[in-house]
């Protein structure tokens, strides 16, 4: 069969999803299961940087920009600003909501005498209140109610409710203004940040994900997919060279990463190519997560379409994880909401120790996610390997 006509599979013009991109968030889903369970494993060693300096975070960020300005640049265009405003709307109450329940739902557990010490906040009166929920009184609910504590593990979905809410004038921006004035908008943000680092919100997220930084991958994002279609042509049209330097900078990336003193795993993984310290003068000056240096834009600049690449290449190669990577992909927030609860059982496994069944426990927690959130996937999935980046009527 032609390449072109498989996009009937991993992207289908008829019901305008890509599955890649599906299949990149339940990735970082699992990335994320697996850093938060604190196991040692050749699956921890392996998911946080060792590869390349990025992180499941910065990759769920700028992937939620991309399917937003995919599938709610489209409706802007076809249905109003009304539709989007309800729309996006709705998502950020959900995600509001979302946060709001699970803090409450893991106080009751400590109330019950569970022990949910693995999801505690740490530093702070929020700490105490999640071993002692009975203390709590009004400004201690109120924190909860406007974001301010919650488990750590679940922080970052503060974060996506601001996001989703910014999204609105965004794209109203794309659509009466053009993009080059909203990017231009979002780098000042990011300057202002770094050079005057602040919380622009009184949620716990911003200590991890401050706002005015972590927008500048989301903008990007909608940016990218408000405009799929005339980047998909631009990617056409660019010459050898490209696709080289590309190379030439994973390489870099790669080698980088490997040189991280302080990953974790054998040492066998560890490439001694620079001094520790010199690794740690570059790493805190040009990559640092937090406050998002330019060392890791650039290398998640490079990761996102290398992946995407990959993906494409290898897609019929990887049919047998279709089915967890893309449930948790197109359910990422289930996913984020189950496995809270599942940090909270680990501590009540019988786990004897050892990175062997560290990495079954971890392989079945991710599968048993995925598990209970396929009986809600209305799609089938994809079979053949899907078209390359090309100019098509997409949306996500």
């Amino acid at each position: 069969m032609p390449q072109h006509n498989a996009m009937n599979t991993a992207v289908r013009p008829s019901s305008t999803r890509d599955y890649r991109i599906d299949w990149l968030r339940g990735v970082a889903m699992t990335c994320v299961i697996v850093n938060h369970s604190q196991l040692p494993s050749p699956l921890s060693w392996v998911s946080y940087e060792r590869f390349w300096v990025v992180t499941a975070a910065e990759v769920f960020v700028a992937l939620s920009g991309i399917v937003l300005g995919m599938v709610y640049g489209r409706r802007l265009v076809h249905n109003g600003w009304g539709a989007v405003i309800r729309g996006l709307g709705k998502r950020a109450g959900l995600l509001y909501f979302s946060f709001v329940a699970v803090t409450v739902s893991v106080l009751a557990l400590a109330w019950l005498g569970v022990d949910v010490r693995a999801v505690a906040p740490s530093g702070g009166q929020a700490t105490a209140w999640f071993y002692t929920p009975l203390t709590m009184d009004r400004v201690a609910w109120l924190d909860v109610l406007r974001m301010r504590s919650g488990p750590w593990a679940f922080s970052i979905i503060g974060l996506y409710v601001w996001l989703v809410t910014a999204a609105v004038p965004c794209l109203l921006a794309l659509r009466w203004a053009g993009w080059r004035g909203l990017l231009a908008v979002s780098w000042v943000l990011y300057l202002w940040y770094r050079l005057d680092p602040h919380a622009l919100t009184s949620g716990s997220f911003e200590s991890s994900f401050p706002l005015l930084a972590w927008q500048l991958l989301f903008v990007h994002g909608l940016v990218i997919g408000y405009h799929r279609d005339d980047i998909a042509a631009a990617v056409q049209r660019l010459p050898l060279s490209v696709p080289a330097v590309v190379v030439v900078a994973t390489v870099l990336f790669t080698a980088f990463a490997l040189c991280n003193p302080g990953s974790d795993g054998p040492s066998w993984l560890y490439a001694p190519l620079m001094s520790p310290d010199r690794f740690t003068h570059l790493y805190g000056r040009y990559f640092g997560l937090k406050h998002l240096g330019v060392g890791r834009l650039l290398n998640l600049a490079v990761a996102l379409p290398v992946g995407y690449a990959l993906l494409t290449r290898c897609w019929s190669l990887i049919r047998p994880l279709h089915g967890v990577f893309i449930t948790l992909g197109q359910q990422s927030l289930g996913a984020f909401v189950l496995h809270v609860y599942a940090l909270v059982l680990i501590p009540y496994l019988p786990l004897p120790g050892g990175v062997l069944i560290n990495t079954f426990a971890q392989v079945a927690i991710v599968i048993c996610i995925a598990g209970i959130l396929g009986g809600r996937r209305r799609r089938p999935l994809p079979q053949r390997a899907p078209a390359p980046l090309a100019a098509e009527p997409y949306a996500a």
